[in-house]
């Protein structure tokens, strides 16, 4: 069965079966300021979309944009910047916030 919404129906696709890890990087859509990057698991969206919330709460008002990439930014780059990143015990970009 075809999948619709709204009653118009969706171009045929097939469900993707990626056996590589998620690299991806948060961006600001505004100013394309990094705020946040990270690997999950194969497979393992609801980790991505936990995160993108985690940078988002972090950095409320701010529109952002999730981009996935073909390699990791580097371990040491695994972040969270914002005001509420720390209760999260994740370590901070270098930030100009107060």
């Amino acid at each position: 069965m075809p999948d619709t919404w709204n009653d118009r129906l969706l171009a045929d696709a097939s469900p993707v079966r990626d056996r590589e890890p998620i690299h991806y990087r948060v961006h600001d859509a505004d100013s394309g300021r990094l705020w946040g990057s990270a690997t999950a698991r194969s497979g393992d969206y609801l980790a991505v979309a936990d995160r993108y919330r985690q940078i988002q709460k972090a950095n409320s008002g701010r529109l952002l944009v999730l981009r996935r990439y073909d390699r990791s930014a580097g371990d040491e780059f695994s972040c969270t910047e914002g005001p509420e990143a720390q209760k999260w015990g994740s370590p901070t970009l270098p930030s100009d916030h107060p």
